[in-house]
């Protein structure tokens, strides 16, 4: 039934408390995890030098891959191999049609991420994928 779980990280605490969880019952239902990171486009209208914008362009990358990283190394811990993607774009959009494309079975998220002020502006990113996900999904408190 559920044999491809999908789990988005932002780095949050409540993102890997999502990984965690999606681990707990990839053992119990022989599931394959896979942990997706979003990196969102940065505004680029006016941001100082070109050379700045690259270089902070490639400290986010690097986070961005860190946050996998600790994914895989949660994974390890619990015996459990940990896919990692890294992809670019709307975080909430991006999560929804890689979880298609892919066809994931289910998706296992936190409640909420890294950005509170984002939340209030935009909404959240779990509950958007709630309502675009055509399968399950699971929010973790």
């Amino acid at each position: 039934m559920f044999s491809k779980v999908l789990v988005p990280v932002d780095g949050s605490d409540n993102s890997f408390r999502a990984l965690k969880a999606a681990i707990f019952l990839s053992k119990k239902l022989e599931a394959k995890v896979t942990a997706l990171h979003v990196i969102e486009r940065a505004p680029t209208v006016y941001i100082h030098p070109q050379k700045e914008l690259e270089n902070l362009l490639r400290d986010y990358r690097r986070q961005s891959e860190q946050i996998l990283e600790k994914c895989e190394a949660i994974g390890n811990d619990e015996g459990v191999e940990v896919k990692t993607t890294l992809i670019e774009g709307d975080v909430a959009a991006k999560i929804t049609q890689y979880s298609e494309k892919e066809l994931f079975d289910m998706i296992v998220m936190g409640y909420r991420g890294s950005g509170r002020f984002k939340k209030m502006v935009l909404g959240s990113v779990s509950e958007k994928v709630l309502h675009q996900a055509k399968h399950s999904v699971l929010i973790v408190r």
